[in-house]
């Protein structure tokens, strides 16, 4: 096996490698949820961690900490594949018999994931969900935090209601980055095209507005169009696609910072016009060979392996916070085309 280099503990924690550093080697004190970020990183990538870092995990991981989450259902893209690695890595730092909870709804059912919310706070330390803005989850995630339950947003973070932190790539950044590819990519006259999953994801908000803002910063002439919805299924993403191609013969272009990137794909694929870039976030079934054939431009894809490491020693950590302490734990995505599969 090739060496474990603090690079690469580093890429996966989302932290510097300086950060890597102080923990592995204690050179100068860290956060704890940075530093169990790191070490749960760096025994993730198989890195030897020596009796001194146990003894630095043991205290959490004596005390048995009930977590579940809320996600949404195998039909959207990568949940399931992340409900798994999650469920793998709390394994791994937990006794035996402190498995998680799950639940699966889709992105619509607000009454549903409201009622889960109060339902799992009866048995849980700590709840990290995946869920819409919305009014009734904020009332509810007000009511359960109130009641001492640690509860985190997964990828989209909530307005202002009690929740202990956010977890997820920065999506302003992201926004941008797409952006910047846009720019070296518009040659012709034409629109493009923008597909969110919900109005009310904001992850996707903020990567729309940021996108849109560097291209104004650019004078990029092309217009860019109101957004349509995917919904987060492949169906979704099928129809909006059609919908674009439809209504648009000068369509250069599509933004998609959402889920149901494989129905855009089908439909890229069964439009035969070939000359539409797609940019889009992923990881989504299939990704590579879309890249490799070209329906796919640039994919800005989320690292799995990361961000449950990142949830994991972010819900571990979460006794050690003070009450009013709001973790905002950024996770790095990887820039992925062609090229760099």
């Amino acid at each position: 096996m090739s060496k474990v280099t603090m690079t690469a503990i580093a890429q996966a924690a989302g932290v510097g490698v300086a950060t890597v550093d102080r923990v592995l080697n204690g050179r100068a004190p860290v956060r704890s949820v940075t530093e169990q970020k790191v070490l749960a990183a760096a025994r993730e990538l198989g890195y030897h961690l020596t009796q001194a870092h146990i003894r630095t995990t043991s205290p959490l991981a004596a005390a048995t900490v009930r977590v579940s989450f809320i996600l949404l259902p195998a039909r959207y893209s990568f949940y399931q594949q992340l409900g798994e690695v999650l469920k793998q890595q709390l394994k791994a730092q937990q006794p035996q018999g402190s498995e998680p909870e799950f639940c699966w709804h889709d992105i619509h059912e607000v009454e549903a994931v409201a009622h889960s919310l109060r339902l799992l706070a009866q048995r849980s330390d700590v709840i990290a969900l995946v869920a819409l803005d919305h009014p009734l989850i904020r009332h509810a995630i007000q009511d359960v935090s109130r009641l001492g339950v640690r509860v985190y947003a997964l990828f989209s973070d909530f307005s202002p209601c009690e929740h202990a932190g956010f977890i997820g790539i920065d999506n302003q950044k992201a926004g941008r980055t797409a952006a910047w590819m846009a720019q070296h990519l518009l040659r012709q006259p034409g629109c493009v095209g923008v597909l969110l999953g919900d109005h009310r994801f904001t992850c996707q908000e903020s990567s729309e507005i940021s996108f849109r803002s560097y291209l104004r910063e650019s004078g990029i002439s092309q217009r860019v169009l109101e957004p349509l919805k995917t919904h987060e299924s492949g169906e979704g993403g099928y129809q909006a696609t059609r919908q674009l191609l439809d209504t648009h013969d000068d369509l250069v272009m599509i933004y998609a910072p959402c889920g149901g990137i494989e129905g855009v794909v089908q439909a890229l694929r069964d439009s035969g016009r070939r000359q539409i870039d797609l940019l889009c976030h992923g990881p989504l079934p299939g990704d590579e060979l879309a890249l490799i054939d070209g329906t796919i431009t640039l994919m800005l894809r989320h690292r799995i392996d990361a961000m449950a490491a990142a949830v994991i020693a972010t819900c571990l950590n979460s006794r050690m916070e003070q009450r009013d302490h709001f973790a905002q734990v950024t996770v790095p995505f990887e820039i992925v085309t062609r090229e760099n599969l």
